[in-house]
């Protein structure tokens, strides 16, 4: 089972949270090739989201080269034949740190507690992974 956690009022559609994620968990390989994604009903009703928002984000993810759809067996995650480098991935997310600094920033949030708040989630994310 996957894991996914979904932010409804961050304002980033649903079913782009769930395939940013899921490209990042194959990239990482923690999703493997020749594996098998959950059934979006079954992604759907974990997330509690319509089954055409997950569906929305598996296409995108074939469409990618990320899976690959076997009738009657679901999303196969399939491998990749250019492997993302860590310079890649840290560009990845550099963008995401770029707008999450941008909209603290529009906020009124200081650097300072915008720095505590990543630190406190880092521990948090340490803690849980143990």
């Amino acid at each position: 089972m996957i894991k996914l956690n979904i932010f409804p009022s961050s304002g980033v559609p649903i079913y782009k949270q769930v395939y940013e994620q899921i490209e990042r968990m194959i990239v990482n390989e923690h999703l493997n090739a020749g594996g098998y994604l959950p059934s979006v009903r079954q992604v759907a009703a974990d997330l509690n989201v319509n089954p055409m928002t997950v569906s929305k984000a598996y296409g995108l993810l074939e469409e990618r080269g990320y899976l690959r759809r076997q009738r009657g067996r679901g999303m196969l995650v399939i491998k990749r034949e250019v492997q993302i480098s860590q310079e890649e991935k840290i560009a990845m997310l550099d963008e995401k740190i770029i707008t999450l600094v941008a909209e603290a920033e529009q906020m009124g949030i200081s650097q300072q507690a915008l720095l505590a708040l990543f630190k406190k989630n880092l521990t948090k994310a340490v803690d849980t992974s143990s």
